[in-house]
Parts: C-alpha cells; structure tokens; sequence
C-alpha cells in the first residue's frame, strides 16, 4: 500500500472483534471508510478535550467566586518570607 504524501504516519490499533463490528457497520452507515471514521471521530474528540484544557470556561456566579477568592489578600508564608530577605544571587 503506498503512503500518501498528505498522511506519512501511521497509527495502528488493536481491537476486539465486537468493536470492530462496530466500528466497520458506524463506518458503513456514515458512508465513510473506517479509516475516515476512526479519523474524524479521533480529531473531533481531540479537539474537544484540547479546548476544554485550553479554555476556562464557567458561570458568572463561579467567575464571581473565583475573583473574590483572588482578590482576597493570601496568607503570609513565612518561609518564603524568609526566603525574599535573603540576598540575590545573580546569576552570571
């Protein structure tokens, strides 16, 4: 089988037969091949999860008490208090 140049990887999955079956009767009811079906599925869920990763998304009442929270001064810590006081060491 020749590569398309388009599409140099490849991908190999190993399935059991029930889900192959179904995979290859979803395939055949889109009118696409497997190839095109798993592809599509594949992008389509990638994409999903990519942007709910990427983007926050939430109510106004959650984005309310997101910023109240940051706008809340934090504790001090006195380690890293401790830690600012020390001299700067530069780097050179």
């Amino acid at each position: 089988m020749a590569v398309s140049p388009s599409r140099p990887r490849r991908i190999d999955v190993r399935v059991s037969d029930e889900q192959d079956a179904l995979i290859r009767e979803a395939a055949s009811l889109s009118g696409q091949t497997v190839t095109a079906f798993l592809l599509e599925a594949a992008q389509e869920r990638a994409r999903t999860l990519i942007d709910e990763r990427q983007h926050l998304v939430m109510s106004n009442r959650e984005f309310a008490r997101l910023t109240a929270a940051l706008d809340t001064p934090g504790e001090p810590v006195p380690e890293l208090t401790e830690l600012f006081r020390l001299p700067r060491i530069d780097a050179a």
